[in-house]
C-alpha cells in the first residue's frame, strides 16, 4: 500500500487533547495552517473523565466575589505545595498567564460551577480560592475547545484527521519536518511541519512503561486513566534522542476500586470511588492494612500526609471497615461527579458483593479481605475502645461517631492509583523538546501531560496544575509557533 502525503502545514500538533487543541486553536487563530492528528474517533483526551480543575489569579471571577490574588501569590503557592521540586521557569510562565485562560474561558461561555472559584479538598489547598471547574467537569472544558476547533476546521485553517496513530518523526537533518503514522484504514501516512507539537498525554494506561518511571515498591497502583494514555508521543521522541527526567517520584491518587474484571485497572470514577476527605462527609469507618492494622486518622485534613501513609502500606492497598449501624445511618461512602450514589443505592450495594464484601463476624471478614485475622480482630476492639472513652490514643483521630460492633460487617479494598504520568520529556522554557545533551531538537515541541506532572507539581499533586497549564501553555505555544512563521 502507498503512503498518503497529507501535505505540509506551519504546525502539525500530534493529540487533540487539552494542550494539543488549545495549540491548534490559537495557531490558527493567529494565521498558521494546522494539521490535528489523534489517534482516537473524537477529541478530548482525558477530559472525558477528568474533574477538569483549573485554576488562577487576579481573574475577574475572583474579583467579583471580593478575592484578593495575584499570580505572585499563586506561584508561591504552587512552590510550596510541591516542596520546592518544581520547575521554577516553566512554573511561573505558565501561572503568571493563568488568569489570562480562566478569564478567556469565561469570555468564550464557560459554564462555571456557582461555587467558583473554591478551595478542593481532595489535595493540598491553595491560601486562597483560585481553583475553578464546570458544571459538567471536564466535559465543559471540552465544549468551549471543541467550539472554537469546529470554527476553525470549517474555516479551512485546521485539519483534523481522527483513527491515525502517529508512529515516528520525520527527520531531515537532524530537524523534524513531519510525522508518519498509520490511518484508519490502516494504511501508511505523512505529514510534514514546519513545527511538529507533540500533546500526546501520558503514558499510566502502559503499565509496563509507567513502571519504569515509579520508584521501587509502587508497581502495584492500579490504573485510573483512559485506555489510550499509552506514551506514544514519548516513545517517538525518545526513539529520536529526546531526553525524559526520571525523577522517582509518585504520589497516589485515593479512594479508587480495583476492577474485578480488569487486573491492574480501577474501576472507572466516573461510576464509583470512595470519599475520603472530610471535609465533604464524615468517616465512620476505620481503614486498615493487609495486617489488619489501621495506618492513619482516617479523619486528618491533610490529602498528602494520608496519601504518603498509604504508600507505607504493603502492596500500596488499604480496607475500609465498617459494619450495618454505619451503613444505615452514615452518609454514603462510595461517590461518584454525577452524585447519583444515594443512601438507599449505597445500602444497595452493600448486599451486592459486586466490590463490597460482607460476613456476619470480623474474623470471616478478614478472610474475605485476605487480611490478618488477628490483627483486624484486635484493631477493631481498640478502636471500639477508643470510641467509648471519646479519644484515639493510635493516630489521634478525633471523629469517633459510633463502634463498629453490629453485623453485618462490611470491607473494601482500595489501592494506590495512578492517573497523570509524573515524568516525561524535558522541555526548555520555549517548550521545545531536549535531547540528552540538553540541547533543543530542531522543529520538535511539547505541552501537556508528555512534559510529565512533575514539572507543575513536584512530587505532590496542586490543585489546577495539569489542565491550566496545558491550556496556557498550548496557547502561548501555538500564538509564538503562529508568530514564527510569520517571522521567517
Amino acid at each position: 500500500m502507498t503512503t498518503r502525503d497529507l501535505g505540509c502545514f506551519d504546525v502539525v500538533v500530534v493529540g487533540a487533547g487539552t494542550g494539543g487543541l488549545c495549540v491548534a486553536i490559537e495557531a490558527a487563530a493567529a494565521g498558521a495552517s494546522v494539521l490535528v492528528v489523534d489517534k482516537l474517533a473524537d477529541v478530548g483526551g482525558m477530559l472525558h473523565i477528568a474533574n477538569g480543575e483549573f485554576s488562577g489569579a487576579g481573574t475577574r471571577r475572583q474579583a467579583a466575589r471580593g478575592i484578593d490574588d495575584t499570580p505572585e501569590r499563586h506561584f508561591d503557592d504552587v512552590m510550596r505545595l510541591s516542596h520546592g521540586k518544581a520547575d521554577r521557569d516553566l512554573v511561573w510562565q505558565t501561572v503568571r498567564a493563568q488568569g489570562d485562560t480562566v478569564d478567556w474561558l469565561e469570555s468564550e461561555g464557560f459554564d462555571f460551577d456557582p461555587a467558583t472559584p473554591g478551595l478542593v479538598h481532595g489535595h493540598e489547598v491553595y491560601s486562597v480560592p483560585r481553583t475553578y471547574w464546570g458544571v459538567e467537569f471536564g466535559r465543559s472544558v471540552l465544549r468551549v475547545l471543541r467550539r472554537r476547533l469546529d470554527d476553525a476546521v470549517r474555516s479551512g485553517s485546521v485539519r483534523l484527521l481522527l483513527g491515525t496513530r502517529v508512529r515516528s518523526a520525520v527527520l531531515d537533518d537532524g530537524r523534524v519536518t513531519g510525522v508518519a503514522g498509520t490511518g484508519s484504514d490502516g494504511g501508511e501516512v505523512v505529514a510534514y511541519g514546519d513545527a511538529v507539537v507533540l500533546a500526546t498525554g501520558g503514558y499510566d494506561a502502559n503499565p509496563a512503561l509507567r513502571n519504569e518511571f515509579l520508584p521501587p515498591g509502587c508497581e502495584d497502583a492500579i490504573v485510573a486513566c483512559l485506555d489510550h494514555a499509552t506514551g506514544d508521543g514519548l516513545a517517538m521522541a525518545v526513539e529520536i534522542g529526546a531526553d525524559v527526567s526520571r525523577d522517582g517520584f509518585f504520589i497516589p491518587v485515593m479512594g479508587l476500586i480495583p476492577d474485578p474484571g480488569r487486573s491492574g485497572f480501577a474501576v472507572d470514577y466516573r461510576e464509583a470511588f470512595l470519599e475520603f476527605a472530610p471535609a465533604y462527609r464524615t468517616p465512620h469507618e476505620i481503614w486498615v492494612n493487609r495486617d489488619g492494622r489501621r495506618f492513619v486518622a482516617e479523619d486528618g485534613t491533610s490529602p498528602e500526609h494520608r496519601e504518603r501513609a498509604l504508600l507505607r502500606q504493603p502492596g500500596i492497598a488499604m480496607h475500609v471497615v465498617w459494619d450495618r449501624a454505619i451503613a444505615e445511618t452514615a452518609e454514603p461512602l462510595i461517590r461518584n461527579g454525577a452524585g447519583d450514589w444515594t443512601h438507599e443505592r449505597m445500602l444497595a450495594e452493600c448486599e451486592r458483593g459486586r466490590w463490597i464484601v460482607a460476613a456476619d463476624t470480623i474474623e470471616e471478614l478478614a478472610e474475605r479481605l485476605v487480611v490478618d485475622a488477628a490483627g483486624l480482630t484486635a484493631t477493631v476492639e481498640r478502636y471500639n475502645a477508643a470510641v467509648r472513652a471519646g479519644h484515639d490514643p493510635d493516630f489521634g483521630r478525633t471523629t469517633l461517631p459510633v463502634p463498629i460492633g453490629t453485623p453485618p460487617f462490611y470491607g473494601i479494598t482500595s489501592v494506590a492509583a495512578s492517573l497523570l504520568s509524573r515524568d516525561g520529556l524535558r522541555v526548555n522554557g520555549d517548550l521545545a523538546v531536549l535531547n540528552r545533551e540538553g540541547a533543543p531538537i530542531p522543529g520538535l515541541f511539547a505541552v501537556g501531560e508528555v512534559l510529565g506532572n512533575n514539572v507543575f507539581a513536584g512530587d505532590n499533586y496542586v490543585g489546577g496544575m495539569s489542565v491550566t497549564p496545558a491550556m496556557t501553555l498550548g496557547r502561548l505555544l501555538g500564538a509564538r509557533l503562529a508568530a514564527g512563521r510569520d517571522a521567517s
